[in-house]
């Protein structure tokens, strides 16, 4: 497609945006922009990498290259307060983004906002505003010139701070007015400097579904009842669709407007299932206490289980972190490390998901006569597991299945999707299906689509089949004539009567 027959680009990345949510709040007539381009056939699922997560899906969303190839899987803990450790070398993909490709390569002037762990900044072809994610530290800018007379917002950049329940509404408060400002910047940088392609990251998206969620959905068990914030995560789309709007009214005839999300969001599980009991009961992982029924591991495995349950229970899920700043060894507690044998196992499941649908099992080859044949019948004996009269597992697959990537082998050797109530738990010596004692904390859990919207739809074709996070590098340097050469992406979106390849 010829550079010639599109103006600038415009593309804002809203962290977290679901599918299913968009199309429920766009059918009760509350996002009135995205409707509009919705009802033109400019909406569409856009599927995350594997697991769903915002640190692994937008640096693929940026590189073009999946998880197994880019290596990264960290997800955010933010119950032990311990996000600084989220932290990463963004060596990983420095210069190496859809935005340094379409600065260097098509020679056109980029402006990039906010993009999620991109910091420090480099030099680009036009300027790259970012700040510090987790973790305390100053705003960057790798060209002051463009930025000159504007006021760069406080807010971006760091998550570095949670709300509890005695903040709730004053913190949302907070997060509308930090988005605001995040946005009134960006239109600044767009009205006051020549750009070809501008991107910007809105964050909060995702932070208000995950703290929000229980107080806005009547199904969720924990719905505590009417209230002050009771409509937030409804509220928060409303901003969205108004964000959307600004920028529908900064565009030229010729301008591209692409919204896109880097995961879906909804109601985190309610339960977990214990994948190292069920793996402990088969007999393929051993317990750090060995055989002693009554070990001091085991005591306080069991004692942690009822603290945990106890706080659930009695509304007390605020206090969890701070118990756990006084507690030694909490990360090993959290994920049962502990009271589990790694080494000497043959199998235990992995925490590299959290406590989520999307998760994994590791085999220790050393301890299996077969792999093969044991990944096999563990992925069979998994499947036929039930609670409450329903298969637990959706899928389950090899990890080769999914991803071929030279560092394929950072994930588990076995992957699964479980239904949505179910998250993996860690603990041992309980049940195999338990409350999930930190939902009421962390209410809002992530899904596997996010959105993907394009003005002027009428202009455009959309590959339903490869619209994924993983051809998003590939679909916008295709608008400027340029390609990977590969043949594990492509473009989504082509330009109305060309063919899709």
């Amino acid at each position: 497609m010829s550079t010639k027959d599109i103006g600038r680009v415009i593309l804002i990345g809203f962290d977290g945006m679901d599918f299913d949510l968009t199309t429920d709040l766009i059918a009760q007539g509350h996002l009135p922009n995205l409707k509009k381009l919705a009802d033109s056939g400019g909406f569409r699922p856009l599927l995350s990498v594997f697991p769903p997560d915002s640190i692994p899906a937008w640096i693929t969303a940026f590189t073009g290259v999946d998880p197994s190839n880019h290596g990264i899987l960290e997800h955010i803990n933010y119950l032990l307060d311990d996000v600084a450790e989220c932290a990463i070398d963004t060596s990983v993909f420095h210069e190496k983004t859809f935005w340094d490709r379409i600065g260097s390569e098509a020679n056109k002037k980029v402006c990039v906002v906010n993009p999620f762990m991109a910091y420090p900044v480099w030099p680009v072809n036009g300027v790259m505003v970012s700040g510090p994610v987790f973790i305390e530290g100053e705003i960057e800018c790798s060209d002051d010139n463009y930025i000159e007379g504007l006021k760069v917002p406080e807010s971006i950049g760091g998550i570095t701070n949670f709300p509890n329940k005695t903040n709730m509404k004053p913190y949302y408060d907070d997060m509308v007015k930090d988005t605001q400002e995040q946005v009134d910047f960006g239109i600044d940088l767009l009205k006051n400097n020549e750009i070809d392609f501008f991107f910007q990251t809105i964050v909060t998206t995702d932070r208000v579904q995950h703290h929000y969620w229980r107080y806005c959905d009547k199904n969720d068990p924990t719905y505590p009842g009417p209230s002050e914030i009771d409509t937030t995560v409804t509220d928060f789309f409303k901003l969205t669709d108004n964000i959307v709007g600004q920028f529908l009214n900064e565009l030229n005839d010729n301008d591209v407007l692409l919204i896109m999300s880097d995961h879906g969001h909804g109601m985190r599980c309610t339960h977990c299932f214990n994948t190292n009991e069920f793996l402990r009961k088969k007999g393929y992982l051993k317990s750090a206490s060995g055989k002693k029924k009554f070990s001091k591991k085991i005591l306080l495995e069991m004692a942690k289980n009822k603290v945990l349950k106890f706080m659930h229970d009695n509304n007390l899920e605020d206090y969890i972190s701070v118990v756990a700043k006084f507690v030694p060894n909490a990360k090993a507690l959290k994920k049962g490390s502990h009271i589990t044998n790694y080494k000497g196992s043959m199998a235990y499941g992995s925490d590299f998901a959290g406590t989520n649908p999307f998760g994994g099992i590791c085999i220790n080859k050393e301890h299996v006569e077969v792999y093969d044949k044991f990944r096999n019948q563990l992925m069979n004996e998994l499947k036929e597991i039930e609670h409450d009269g329903k298969k637990i597992f959706t899928w389950i697959k090899k990890r080769e299945e999914l991803y071929s990537g030279e560092l394929i082998e950072r994930y588990p050797d076995i992957l699964y999707e479980m239904l949505p109530q179910y998250g993996s738990g860690f603990s041992l010596h309980t049940d195999l299906v338990t409350i999930n004692p930190t939902h009421k904390k962390i209410s809002g859990g992530h899904k596997k689509n996010g959105i993907f919207f394009v003005n002027n739809p009428e202009q455009w074709e959309i590959d339903n089949k490869a619209c994924k996070i993983t051809n998003m590098f590939e679909t916008l340097i295709s608008l400027y004539g340029l390609s990977t050469n590969t043949e594990s992406t492509k473009s989504f979106l082509k330009k109305a009567g060309s063919t899709h390849k």
